[in-house]
């Protein structure tokens, strides 16, 4: 009996040992360690991506490396180096308990981010002038549904008064796991639109409204992608395909 109870108890802790480490694999998902993107014409360019554990620390391809500094799990700045120009931008986000409230770019902008209760986010974007003024550039709301960015509401805010103009971009998901979102701290960067959300987009459908004097035109342009995966629910590969008001094809291979 004594060896049963021995035996039982060795079962016991194995298998909570393995659980563990399921669930581990879980919460930190997989990262992506290169990219390959492809155009029709046969162009393409590889990415190579370098971690520590799931903090993202850079990415570099022949064109540009980007950096990224992380503090307490978040990420605050981004540096983008292009490598033709030898010019570089800088990024730097603002938290505010754990939330972004504000990007400052070296390109001369910022915006700002508030997020309400009901989950929507507001934000606004002013450009930065000579004089380090701010001049609002337009403001929106952004739209989540299950850990998912699936509208962004926008307005232009033009000087004229007589035009006025607005947009709005729809998305629509698959239920496997966007890559990107395994990368701690990703999900906070709001100003890289659907590259945060929780699982691929396949559809997006962006509306367009000017209103000049008493006239509206509107135009919509759709854009559509199909995945392939892995036994972990990955993508392996996406396609952008040609569709309307988006006559390009492009194809991201993703190795792990």
């Amino acid at each position: 009996m004594e060896k049963l109870i021995r035996i039982f108890f060795f079962i016991s802790i194995v298998s909570l040992f393995l659980a563990s480490c399921s669930n581990d694999k879980d919460d930190k998902g997989k990262n992506f360690i290169k990219i390959i993107e492809s155009t029709e014409n046969g162009i393409s360019e590889n990415s190579v991506f370098s971690y520590h554990e799931n903090q993202i620390i850079s990415a570099d391809n022949s064109k540009e490396k980007i950096d990224y500094t992380y503090d307490n799990g978040l990420i605050t700045k981004i540096i983008k180096y292009n490598k033709q120009t030898q010019l570089s931008v800088t990024l730097v986000y603002i938290y505010l308990q754990g939330k972004l409230i504000k990007v400052t770019s070296s390109q001369n902008y910022v915006i700002y981010y508030t997020h309400n209760t009901d989950g929507t986010v507001l934000y606004e974007k002013y450009k930065i002038d000579s004089q380090n003024q701010e001049h609002k550039a337009y403001h929106g709301t952004l739209f989540f549904k299950n850990e998912n960015l699936v509208k962004d509401e926008r307005v232009f805010d033009n000087k004229d008064e007589n035009v006025s103009s607005s947009s709005r971009t729809s998305f629509e998901y698959d239920t496997y796991n966007n890559p990107y979102f395994s990368i701690l701290g990703y999900d906070k960067l709001l100003d890289l639109s659907v590259s945060i959300s929780k699982n691929n987009v396949v559809l997006t459908v962006v509306e367009s409204t000017l209103m000049v004097n008493d006239e509206t035109i509107t135009s919509a342009n759709i854009y559509k992608a199909t995945f392939k995966y892995d036994a972990d629910d990955y993508p392996t590969e996406q396609v952008s395909e040609a569709s309307i008001g988006n006559p390009n094809y492009s194809k991201i291979q993703y190795l792990y």
